[in-house]
């Protein structure tokens, strides 16, 4: 349901100078909701910054040796009966790897940043589900106010007929009391109702990255037809971002498994030394093996393989998960579709037709007015259950859109 021009035109006009000088108005569609969270949800932004931070992994995986060369000298003097000479002694070592451990840090860094790419579009699919309702909850909040307002409009020009008729000695003053009261209720409920919409208001202002002081409004879409394929829906399910990034950590378990495995071969190393006694001088080269006899990578490889073991329960329990939701989702949205469309074919035309006849009567003294204000709450409430049907399908859809990783 759209605000008529006539009615933003009133708005506007009515609107104190000052509030809109100050405040600027800006009207929001549901495209362009989505495209504020995807580029400035802080969630999104701070998942995109780990990703640089995890980064960092890469650089020192990708190094030959886990281990920097070492250079040592000594010297000191040596006295003998020809007198007094310096020794010195000059060494140079490098060791290097030979199992392997280079390649499962690689691994391991690779598969963490794929890890954490995969977490990041999972922020913004959650960021995108929740801006999406907070653009639901906002249009539903407007289109409640215009309701309400055509309700107090309805409600004040009764009670002016109900003065006009008691004045002309044709209904009593309680009738009189009645319109006012039901008028001072309808007030009521437009005044929360536009108290809920600004707050919604708000709450969707500040996703999108607006100023405070802006006054949105949204281009609403409540009653956009959402149906899916449930099998297009589940067959995307296996790419939804947190499902993939469980399987990356799974690899990077895995990788980290290998590295236990390298660290169980022994490491080589090349080592020369230089060495002055007197007058001899000698040049030895060797080699360094280092014995995995204590640490020999027992913590990495169980430490790898429990990971693991609890990141494939993990995934196949949020697969299973997944596709409950995305089925329940969908069989709701489906019965929502159709408990709002009963109330547009069989409830709504005839109530609008008997608060029109009820009104009629009722000025021409045929009806009373209670049975007046009974036609008129069952009509009201009517097209408020009628709102509420159509948000509640709009937000089940963005449910399992985001469900099914469809929705980035």
């Amino acid at each position: 349901m759209r605000v008529p021009r006539c009615l933003c035109a009133a708005a506007l006009l009515l609107a104190p100078s000052g509030v809109l000088a100050q405040s600027a108005a800006v009207r929001l569609t549901l495209e362009s909701v989505l495209a504020s969270a995807r580029a400035q949800s802080p969630e999104v932004l701070i998942a995109d910054a780990r990703i640089d931070e995890t980064r960092a992994r890469l650089i020192g995986a990708s190094v030959r040796s886990r281990e920097n060369p070492t250079a040592d000298a000594s010297m000191g003097p040596r006295r003998s009966d020809l007198g007094t000479s310096t020794d010195i002694d000059v060494g140079f070592s490098y060791p290097f790897e030979t199992g392997g451990q280079r390649s499962a840090r690689i691994l391991a860094a690779t598969s963490a940043i794929a890890s954490d790419t995969a977490a990041a579009a999972d922020a913004r699919r959650r960021a995108l589900e929740a801006a999406a309702l907070a653009f639901f909850d906002t249009a539903y909040a407007e289109q409640r106010v215009q309701l309400l307002s055509a309700a107090e409009q309805m409600a004040s020009e009764t009670a002016r007929i109900a003065t006009t008729r008691y004045e002309a000695g044709d209904i009593a003053v309680l009738d009189v009391n009645l319109a006012k009261s039901a008028l001072a209720r309808a007030r009521s409920g437009r005044l929360a109702a536009d108290s809920d919409r600004s707050l919604a208001a708000a709450r969707l202002a500040q996703m999108v990255g607006l100023p405070v002081d802006t006054v949105v409004t949204t281009d609403t879409q409540l009653d956009a037809d959402r149906t899916v394929d449930l099998a297009r829906l589940l067959a995307a399910l296996p790419q939804r971002p947190d499902l993939l990034a469980l399987h990356e950590r799974i690899e990077e378990a895995l990788a980290t498994v290998r590295l236990g495995q390298a660290l169980r071969r022994p490491d080589l190393g090349l080592a020369v030394r230089a060495k002055r006694e007197a007058a001899d001088k000698a040049l030895v080269a060797g080699f360094i093996v280092t014995l995995p006899t204590s640490v020999s990578g027992q913590e990495e490889r169980a430490t790898g393989t429990a990971l693991a073991a609890r990141l494939r329960l993990e995934l196949d329990s949020t697969r299973a998960r997944g596709v409950r939701d995305v089925e329940a989702l969908h069989a709701a949205y489906v019965m929502r579709r159709q408990a709002a469309g009963a109330l547009a074919q069989e409830a709504l035309p005839g109530a609008l037709e008997n608060e029109q006849l009820a009104q009629r009567s009722f000025e021409e003294g045929e009806l009373s007015l209670p049975d007046l204000l009974v036609v008129r709450r069952e009509g009201i409430e009517t097209r408020l259950e009628y709102l509420e049907r159509l948000r509640d399908a709009a937000e089940t859809a963005m449910m399992r859109d985001a469900a099914a990783g469809v929705l980035r």
